[in-house]
């Protein structure tokens, strides 16, 4: 009996958002994601929903969707979907809520970014925090997007930038 193949990649990330327009704003003009594509499942005229339904369990799927991507990350997209048929519960939980999770983005200059969206009404946890040199001396810093998506900047310090993306 052969060996289970393991998993080769990462492919995307999904994140359910209440207004795709809004969201767009958030993570293409202030973050500067790009688009790759925008979708809608069923197609546009299509009345085929058989592949979203099946995938999903729900009968009669509508949703809309941007691809975006960072070109630091070539292949990896965050998808962006707002369900509209059926329409997505919304609510926020705490930070440390099971199951939740949270995905960072790696910047230059982390008091720039936190300073041109605190000008932009973005919800912060707290302002850069500094962790010690024994701790892994990260510059970092939580915050929410629209729908209270749980976001990281990483502002990498010199010893822990990786040169071999394969590290």
């Amino acid at each position: 009996m052969d060996k289970v193949k393991k998993i080769k990649k990462m492919d995307h990330v999904a994140l359910m958002v209440s207004d795709l327009d809004k969201s767009f704003h958030f993570y293409h003009k202030l973050l500067g994601l790009e688009v790759l594509e925008y979708v809608e499942h069923p197609i546009k005229g299509s009345t085929n929903i058989k592949g979203v339904s099946e995938m999903t369990g729900f009968p009669d799927v509508w949703v809309r969707e941007y691809r975006m991507t960072l070109p630091e990350n070539p292949g990896m997209t965050i998808d962006l979907i707002e369900w509209m048929t059926p329409k997505s519960p919304v609510g926020r939980y705490p930070l440390h809520h099971v199951p939740s999770s949270h995905f960072c983005f790696d910047v230059e200059d982390i008091q720039e970014m936190y300073e041109f969206l605190k000008g932009e009404g973005v919800e912060f946890v707290s302002p850069p925090v500094l962790w010690e040199a024994s701790e892994g001396g990260w510059l970092v810093l939580f915050f929410y997007d629209p729908d209270g998506n749980l976001l990281e900047l990483n502002q990498p310090q010199p010893q822990n930038v990786r040169t071999d993306p394969g590290a």
